[in-house]
Parts: structure tokens; sequence; C-alpha cells
């Protein structure tokens, strides 16, 4: 009779099971006869390894919750998982060789001890993360109302006036506009924003919160 996968089974295997924690040593380069490297491979065949994809499926037997919100979760906890190439991505994705993730034995046996915990500091992340978009939005909501009613809007000026808050810079190149932060030949530079009549009404503007 199989066992049934609980949080508990994970740890009592994966936190007692070593891996390969350096398989960088082994060199890069495909290996013979399959489009994957040499470190894929290596760590594709460690005990102590899983994709993600697997890892993915052995928590979603665990706690019965979806593909997608297991998922959310591993990537929360372990933000910067292994990788290495294998495999072709089709042209329409860009080409080249695809990436595949991997969980290595510690990473599963902190991921399986603290799952509640990173369920719930997940979802306190992502109100925190809507608060601060809801918090920019309405900032920003009476900021555009104070410029409407207080400043003039002027486009493209090679010259900043006094009391000028600038939205973006651009330079007009041989293909068109471009964002001047990317002015590497050191083109003429115009700007786009708003000009207040006064400085205390600009600082005023700028004192919204």
């Amino acid at each position: 009779m199989a066992t049934k996968t609980t949080l508990q089974t994970i740890c009592n295997k994966y936190c007692n099971i070593n891996h390969n924690e350096d398989n960088y040593s082994i060199g890069g380069g495909l290996t013979d006869g399959r489009f994957a490297s040499n470190r894929h491979e290596d760590a594709k065949y460690d005990e102590g390894k899983l994709t993600l994809g697997e890892a993915t499926q052995l928590f979603k037997k665990a706690t019965g919750l979806s593909t997608d919100e297991v998922k959310e979760v591993i990537e929360f906890a372990v933000p910067n998982m292994e990788w290495h190439h294998a495999g072709k991505l089709p042209k329409a994705y860009g080409g080249g060789m695809k990436k595949t993730y991997f969980l290595n034995a510690k990473e599963i046996c902190k991921v399986a001890s603290n799952w509640t915990t990173y369920v719930a500091e997940l979802e306190a992340d992502k109100i925190a993360k809507k608060e601060e978009q809801e918090a920019k939005k309405d900032l920003q909501a009476k900021r555009n109302e104070f410029l409407q009613a207080n400043a003039k809007k002027v486009e493209r000026v090679a010259t900043k006036p006094a009391h000028f808050y600038c939205l973006y810079s651009e330079c007009n190149g041989k293909y068109g506009w471009f964002d001047a932060s990317k002015n590497i030949y050191n083109m003429a530079e115009y700007h786009t924003g708003w000009v207040f009549e006064s400085q205390e009404l600009y600082n005023e503007f700028l004192n919204i919160n």
C-alpha cells in the first residue's frame, strides 16, 4: 500500500538526503546526444534534487492546493532557484534554450517544514503590494488633479522652464523619438512636463502625499 504524501513525509525524506552543492565544477557544454547541458543532466539525476515541476506536483499531493497555488508558494519561498539549460524554445518565444529550475533537498526540506508560514507570508505580501498599488493610484490621482488646476503642460521643450516638473525626456533620432536615458550619442534632449507659475505652487505639488 502506497504511503500517503504529506508535508511530514516530505520532511522525513528530504531533510535527510544529501545533494551535489556545486555542479558548476562539472563544466559547461552540452551532453553528448542530448540538447541539455552537462549541469542539467547532473541535477536531473541527483537524488537530492527535484525540478520545479516535480516539486510542485509533490507539494500539490501533500497540500491539496492547485498547481498554480503550490508553484506560487514555492517560488516565494525559494526566489533564487538553481537552473540549467535544456531543450529548445520555439522561435515564437525568441528561440535559444529553455531553462529548467531545480530545488535541492535543503530547500525542499525548508519549504515542507515551514509551509504554513510561507503561505501566510505570501498572503501578507500580496495584501501589502495591493495596498501599495492603491496608495500609488490615490497619490497619482491627487497629483493629476493639482496639475490640471495649477500648472500648464508643455511638450518636447529644449530648455527646462523654471518651476518645471519633468515627466520624461526624449531625443529625436534618425528613426524617431526615443527615451533620453538611452542617449549614448550625447544628442540634444527635449522635455515634457508641467510648468508652475511660482516656486510655492511647485513645492505644494511636491509635498502632496
